[in-house]
């Protein structure tokens, strides 16, 4: 089993003492041993505070995983615990060959020291003699680009140059597991890009990875893999599409007041139009796709339809319209439309009807989604009743495209002769795939 995994955590945990004042901290050292010298339960004069609890997975040898979470979730901790700086309270964790890590930026670096003896010390405490270091030291100079600053203290380095320098020394350490904790953040982009690069090439050497990033892009194209921590605890362990996707949902509904949702939703007006005493309630909101009723998955450019029921109670005679909007779960607005915008007459305001909207092809690319539908007066002006969020949903497409939609589109591509700027034929290997897919057949209302 040990020759294919490279990291095995099972039941980690662990917890630190939090005291009010210093004196705790003396009262806890001396007290308690005095209890027990006497026989007697101890006081205990700290908070516990579990940064981690309970954490299990395994990683492949060359696999790829991403940690994801907010700030304090124990993201750190985890990747500390790992590299050997910090011991758990309970659990365990085994590796299988040489880590290089990179915790934080500058971690291990004399800051008095120059970055060229940084560079010696860092490699050196990976196992390397000095003859081996000399032989990869052009290297690592070669890739960290800081010029002459290498032979400067490390002290007067900007936060880029030490992540060059950082990244350079830990990947040329020929480890088989790199842990890599939100450094490539401060980078420039050419620099991430030549540092993303670098991880491609030695996944495919067989170096297992963990990376901690806030990028969904970043996470999504380098890790097959991810975990997603919560106040220390884990709450998935899945493919990185959906625990990015869950991370994002987790983040907005972190950052705004959850809102009451329930199977009906009501809103009433009155004296609208020179009518009174009368509601209008929308029930049953809907996501359909395929045989599937109540969806809450569906994959890229699949048809869908929404449809919900709606009530008039008392007298209205005016006529109405239907809203529905599409919301990211991060509440980033995706589209909208109503019926008057699409040219549809008015609508008479039966006493109880279902309305649906019918999507020949809804071109999302992964994430988590929301609707919101609501009836509105004819003329569009204002919400007789509204159902928002509703029918939340998740899609999973095959990393065709990053964003929110994937348009339709196709590539090509033309060799022009540099001689006399003419266009020769379209060389063999030109790119003629599509994302268009075929339409089914649309239905309005």
């Amino acid at each position: 089993m040990s020759s294919e995994i490279a990291i095995k955590v099972e039941n980690l945990s662990k917890c630190y003492h939090i005291y009010t004042t210093p004196r705790d901290r003396l009262k806890q050292f001396i007290f308690p041993r005095l209890h027990r010298f006497v026989g007697e339960a101890g006081q205990q004069y700290f908070k516990e505070f579990w940064a981690l609890r309970d954490v299990s997975f395994e990683i492949k040898k060359g696999e790829s995983m991403g940690i994801l979470g907010r700030n304090g979730s124990g993201k750190s901790t985890l990747l500390q615990i790992i590299a050997g700086t910090l011991t758990p309270t309970t659990g365990t964790v085994e590796t299988f060959g040489r880590i290089s890590a990179l915790l934080e930026l500058g971690s291990g670096f004399n800051p008095e020291f120059s970055g060229k003896d940084n560079v010696y010390l860092s490699v050196a405490l990976q196992g390397f003699g000095s003859d081996q270091i000399d032989k990869k030291y052009e290297d690592i100079a070669a890739f960290a680009d800081i010029g002459e600053f290498i032979d400067q203290p490390v002290k007067i380095y900007s936060s880029g140059m030490y992540a060059r320098l950082a990244f350079s020394a830990a990947i040329h350490a020929e480890p088989d597991v790199l842990i890599v904790d939100e450094i490539l953040a401060v980078g420039d982009v050419p620099f991430q890009q030549k540092c993303i690069k670098k991880l491609y090439q030695m996944m495919d050497d067989g170096v297992s990875i963990l990376l901690v990033s806030h990028d969904a892009y970043q996470i999504r194209s380098i890790c097959r893999r991810a975990l997603l921590l919560q106040e220390g605890r884990q709450c998935m362990f899945e493919s990185s599409e959906k625990v990015m996707d869950e991370y994002i949902a987790y983040c907005s509904a972190a950052g705004s007041k959850a809102k009451a949702e329930s199977s009906d939703f009501t809103s009433s007006r009155s004296n609208i139009g020179g009518n009174a005493g009368f509601a209008v309630v929308i029930k049953n909101p809907t996501l359909i796709t395929g045989n599937v009723r109540h969806a809450t998955e569906i994959n890229s450019c699949d048809p869908v339809c929404i449809e919900f029921d709606y009530e008039i109670h008392g007298t209205y005679s005016d006529t109405i319209s239907f809203v529905v909007n599409l919301y990211r779960e991060d509440d980033t607005y995706v589209f909208g439309m109503t019926t008057g915008m699409q040219g549809l007459a008015e609508f008479s305001p039966e006493s109880e009807a279902r309305v649906s909207i019918y999507f020949p092809s809804l071109p999302l690319v992964s994430g988590k989604y929301k609707w919101r539908v609501a009836v509105n007066d004819g003329r569009g002006m204002s919400i007789l009743a509204e159902a928002v969020p509703v029918c939340h949903f998740s899609v999973n497409d095959d990393f065709r495209a990053v964003g929110i939609v994937d348009i339709p589109h196709t590539w090509s591509r033309e060799i022009i002769s540099p001689a006399n700027g003419s266009r020769t034929q379209p060389a063999v290997s030109a790119i003629t795939e599509t994302s268009e897919r075929p339409f089914p057949e649309q239905s309005i209302l």
